[in-house]
């Protein structure tokens, strides 16, 4: 009696402290649909009766086996027909909700890392960490002669701090093929590879440390999955009309085994380049319960390219979708695609008169300056943006330009913010102007080290606005006791151009709370490039009533932009870093605090 106390005495000090537990990371990243597997949960403030919860009932905790202050394991149930690819979880406890991590819903035979250096057949799933600056994991395996296998890693997508490189090395260890980034904007490595003769060959997976030999933690688990499914690679065009009948051509390799195609909504899991400012479409809203698909007509098929049409029905909601490829191998999740209202124009004729419109193009060749004849209205604010990386196009860095008749420079635009690396970069442009007078202007996109192919395609879009701001919270897992109160951060978000003030509103929790962002509080890269000066506000909340979940409902607003813009909240995905990185992140639907006793 006296040892089961004293085990306790942890438990009960926790639940005293009033904290609501902390995730920092879960081991395995996933298992296979239609399995039992147990997970590791660590992190920080487990009080008795934390249990998890998950994104979709397909998959439940059915028991926890180990429990402990920093440490909680189970058994998670994956329902055969659980949505593959990554879902939200969380822990409930009586204190409060944790932060979301990510688990992953696979298709294949799932192996965790441990003693399985020899893997007894492909393809597999493999969930492993590395861990330590010391830790590199090697697989080996057999293969025929012929045989084409592609090793896709998968971990800062999915919540871990690993930057891994991947080594494909022969039955002496030594090295015949390498990969770092699969592409300039994705860290996770990617190798695909036909192997000549058959026998036994090894992948060796080690951790980038950079200059000053870092590592990432306990936060350090990967999925690894081994396969013969299609590798696709570009997609265009990238978005596509409600009411219309879109046709579009997938760039990538083992495209003629695909036999079906389909695409599906993004779900909040699946958003993996949300970086601040945003400026792809996010719909702040819970997943469907039945997610709806929209089949393909396939209508060529080649070994590097599939040429397939999709009516989208009118009442399809804008926003993000997903393309979902079916051959003999299995279901590849491919590449995300606007469906938006706006009219598509032809990028070979002179843009319309009036915005909003969006052209779809392809910088087809090398050295490309696609050039647009660009109507303008005097005093007509305008708002001329590109999605690419953010919808996974490979390698193109838009840069755009705006020039009068005599070719002057009126405007420019890079990035939507400078930075390093995926974490904090966001590639694509953004560019805002208001003419003086009515007239032609040209409007040229390029790739910023002119570039170009069948890989560079873009989605253009030209809206009538003038530069705003974007408002998130944190954290993400609000929660206060009750009778007591707790600490809100407002952080504020600028676009390029918007400056002066900003007042905002808290209400939701008691009488409304108000604040303002001065002028002179930026959003910009920290000097170092590897961190972002992000302003905040912190509000003191108090418990608004019993216990319960309530809503709140913040709001800015700015002299020079009448309309008010609503905050939101995300999960933040990515390395556990000190400091206000611009990390990515899953948006969640709504901003509530959550009182408990």
């Amino acid at each position: 009696m006296i040892r089961r106390f004293l085990l306790l005495l942890p438990l009960l000090a926790l639940a005293a402290s009033g904290q609501p537990p902390s995730l920092s990371r879960i081991h395995p990243l996933g298992a296979r649909a239609g399995s039992l597997v147990e997970v590791e949960i660590l992190g920080q403030s487990f009080p008795p009766g934390s249990t998890v919860e998950f994104d979709t009932p397909l998959l439940t905790w059915q028991q926890t086996t180990l429990h402990e202050p920093g440490r909680l394991k189970g058994l998670v149930s994956l329902h055969p027909n659980a949505p593959l690819g990554a879902h939200l979880l969380h822990v409930r406890s009586p204190l409060g909700p944790s932060n979301s991590l990510l688990f992953h819903a696979g298709q294949f035979p799932s192996i965790l890392e441990g003693d399985h250096r020899a893997l007894p057949s492909l393809p597999v799933e493999l969930y492993g960490r590395l861990d330590g600056p010391t830790d590199i994991d090697t697989y080996w395996f057999s293969v025929h002669a012929g045989q084409r296998w592609l090793f896709d890693l998968r971990a800062m997508d999915h919540g871990s701090a690993v930057e891994a490189r991947m080594a494909l090395l022969d039955a002496n260890g030594r090295q015949i093929a390498y990969n770092d980034d699969r592409d300039h904007y994705d860290e996770n490595p990617r190798l695909e590879f036909t192997f000549p003769r058959a026998g036994v060959y090894g992948l060796r997976l080690d951790q980038y440390r950079g200059p000053r030999g870092f590592t990432f933690g306990k936060n350090n688990s990967y999925l690894l999955r081994i396969s013969n499914l299609p590798n696709p690679v570009s997609l265009s065009p990238l978005g596509a009309r409600p009411g219309s009948l879109a046709r579009f051509s997938l760039e990538g390799s083992a495209l003629a085994a695909v036999s079906r195609a389909y695409l599906t909504p993004l779900r909040l899991a699946e958003y993996s380049r949300m970086t601040y400012p945003y400026t792809m479409p996010i719909r702040f809203a819970a997943d469907p319960p039945t997610p709806t698909r929209l089949p393909a007509q396939i209508l060529a098929a080649s070994p590097t390219r599939l040429d397939f049409a999709v009516a989208i029905p009118a009442h399809a909601p804008p926003g993000l979708w997903k393309l979902w490829l079916v051959s003999p191998a299995g279901h590849t999740d491919a590449l995300p695609l606007e469906i938006s209202p706006q009219p598509p124009a032809d990028p070979a004729a002179p843009l319309p008169a009036q915005p909003p419109y969006v052209v779809n193009g392809v910088l087809a060749k090398p050295g490309q300056r696609q050039r647009f004849l660009l109507p303008v209205r005097a005093g007509q604010p305008l708002r001329v943006s590109t999605l690419a990386a953010q919808l996974g196009a490979p390698f193109l860095d838009t840069v755009l330009t705006l020039r009068d008749a005599q070719g002057r420079k009126l405007a420019e635009s890079d990035d939507v913010v400078a930075g390093w690396g995926g974490l904090l970069g966001n590639p694509d442009s953004t560019l805002f102007y208001t003419p003086a007078a009515s007239g032609t202007l040209t409007l040229e996109l390029r790739d910023r080290l002119l570039r170009g192919g069948p890989l560079y395609p873009y989605r253009l879009k030209v809206e009538s606005a003038t530069p705003s701001f974007q408002l998130f919270t944190t954290p993400e897992n609000l929660t206060v006791r009750r009778g007591q109160t707790t600490t809100l951060k407002l952080h504020l978000v600028r676009e390029a151009g918007f400056s002066g003030e900003v007042s905002v509103r808290v209400e939701g929790a008691g009488p409304p709370l108000s604040g303002k962002f001065r002028a002179d509080q930026l959003f910009e890269p920290n000097a170092d490039g590897a961190d972002m000066l992000i302003p905040e506000i912190e509000f003191t909340l108090p418990a608004p009533g019993p216990p319960g979940v309530y809503p709140l409902t913040i709001t800015g607003q700015a002299p020079a932009h009448p309309e008010p813009v609503t905050a939101h909240t995300a999960v933040m995905i990515g390395p556990i870093y000190q400091g206000d990185w611009n990390f990515y992140r899953r948006p969640l639907p709504a901003i509530t605090l959550t009182v408990v006793d």
